[in-house]
């Protein structure tokens, strides 16, 4: 009998040339997006102007505040060097349909500057006798139009927000209005992006990291990247000492093309129905919010002819993009388990219109399938990485060991993600650069991320005064 999953294996196959192409095409699009302005369309290669990375022994009290969609944070961090934190952190909860999502500028940052307010009242921190300020690093998660580590006009808000009187504005000074009307003495040293902040978080655990990455819903990446490379920086440039690098945030995940991503059907009918086509091809081939639906896909071809579930459809296959990458994810995770507990737990996944009940071989054929699609994933996320490690020359010529950072519930709870990555990565670069290549789980790039930049970033611009 003929193998059901043979054309499924061949379609998802990711040999060492389809590698070897998406590294030279990520290393392609870096120097492009080093080499453009970032003021028309999409920008990639976005500079952050944060040119040092700490060495785990700084010490002091630094804020940092991440607004995300739906919830705004705000934490004290106080770095007691030997690479060791103490976070203390407000949270508030914006819903839905909140009034703050569609009030003016002066209640939206009034709003946060109280929250900034509790929080200093919470660590018992006295600015009112202090002159200086204590300085913040916001991570915003909305796009601006950034011209300095802590400048930057805000662009537009989405995500549900709509607030009268901020498009065009500088961030830092509506800011910087609140806290006065707030008597709050504080100040924005930097704005970042979380990607550049779960590099820095990390660097401070781990001096040696040097690439952050986020492999979760969606993926990013951000490195430090030597400053005379950065033409996009035009006139700036000759304002940096020779040998600087800046930290850059690469959007990674609008990278790719059919110039180079080996897509197959099933990535192709993913991406034509979804509601941003040809948009972000590499992140749909891989990321957390697209692996279910690939795997519903290829079944449905398995279903069509009957190599799947007697060829009956699941009413959980009923809706597209609905077949949640948790739940293959689960699956994998039973593998270890007697196959009678996997094969109850199958059953509790899938039901049928007309009663069918999941055989052994059902069992057998999706479980494959499952890791044939993520197989896929762990190959794609290292050949980022890869291009990552070599866009940074001095890393294969150091004998230091090469850190990357990597956060992201993909990567953290996707049974034996790290490990599928990381041997990818030594099969491209070979025992002896293998052997020095770390994965390490890298976590809070906007708190403690946040604080150290804005720590970094007081550090740079009291050397100017």
């Amino acid at each position: 009998m003929s193998d059901p999953l043979n054309s499924i294996r061949q379609v998802f196959d990711l040999n060492q040339d389809k590698f070897k192409a998406i590294v030279e095409g990520f290393k392609s699009e870096y120097q492009s997006g080093l080499n453009t302005a970032s003021a028309s369309g999409l920008a990639t290669m976005i500079p952050s102007f944060v040119t040092t990375l700490p060495t785990g022994k700084e010490r002091g009290t630094y804020l940092a505040l991440d607004l995300g969609g739906s919830t705004l944070r705000v934490s004290a961090v106080e770095l007691l060097g030997n690479c060791n934190v103490k976070v203390t952190e407000i949270r508030r909860h914006i819903a839905p349909h909140d009034p703050l999502r569609t009030s003016g500028a002066i209640t939206f940052f009034d709003w946060i500057a109280d929250a900034i307010a509790e929080l200093i009242k919470k660590i018992d921190h006295d600015t009112k006798h202090t002159e200086d300020p204590l300085s913040l690093g916001v991570c915003w998660s909305f796009p601006i139009d950034q011209t300095s580590v802590s400048a930057g006009k805000i662009l537009r808000m989405g995500k549900g927000f709509t607030i009268e009187g901020v498009e065009g504005y500088d961030l830092s000074t509506l800011f910087l209005e609140a806290f006065r009307r707030k008597d709050i003495n504080v100040k924005v040293t930097a704005l970042l992006n979380d990607t550049v902040g779960t590099l820095v978080a990390h660097a401070y655990i781990n001096p040696d990291a040097r690439v952050g990455f986020i492999y979760g819903t969606g993926v990013n990446a951000a490195y430090p990247e030597r400053v005379n490379r950065m033409v996009k920086l035009n006139d700036q440039q000759k304002h940096y000492p020779e040998g600087t690098t800046m930290l850059v945030n690469t959007e990674i995940d609008i990278f790719g093309s059919d110039a180079y991503l080996p897509l197959n059907k099933f990535d192709r009918i993913l991406d034509a129905n979804h509601s941003q086509p040809n948009f972000q091809l590499y992140e749909k081939m891989m990321s957390g919010a697209c692996l279910g639906e690939l795997v519903r896909l290829a079944a449905l071809e398995l279903i069509e002819q009957s190599s799947l579930f007697s060829g009956f459809i699941p009413k959980e296959f009923a809706i597209p993009m609905e077949f949640g990458t948790s739940i293959i994810s689960k699956i994998e995770s039973h593998l270890q388990d007697p196959t009678e507990t996997r094969f109850d737990h199958l059953k509790e996944i899938f039901s049928f219109d007309n009663g069918y009940t999941v055989t052994l071989e059902d069992l057998n054929t999706f479980t494959e399938l499952c890791q044939i699609v993520s197989n896929r994933a762990a190959r794609l996320a290292a050949a980022a990485m890869a291009s990552l490690i070599e866009q940074q020359s001095d890393l294969l010529n150091s004998t230091r060991p090469i850190v990357l950072g990597v956060n992201g519930s993909t990567y953290e709870k996707y049974p034996n993600m790290h490990d599928r990555i990381l041997r990818s990565l030594v099969t491209w670069f070979g025992p002896e650069i293998g052997k020095r290549i770390r994965l390490e789980l890298a976590k809070d790039g906007g708190s403690i991320g946040g604080a150290l930049i804005a720590m970094l970033a007081e550090k740079e611009e009291k050397k100017k005064r």
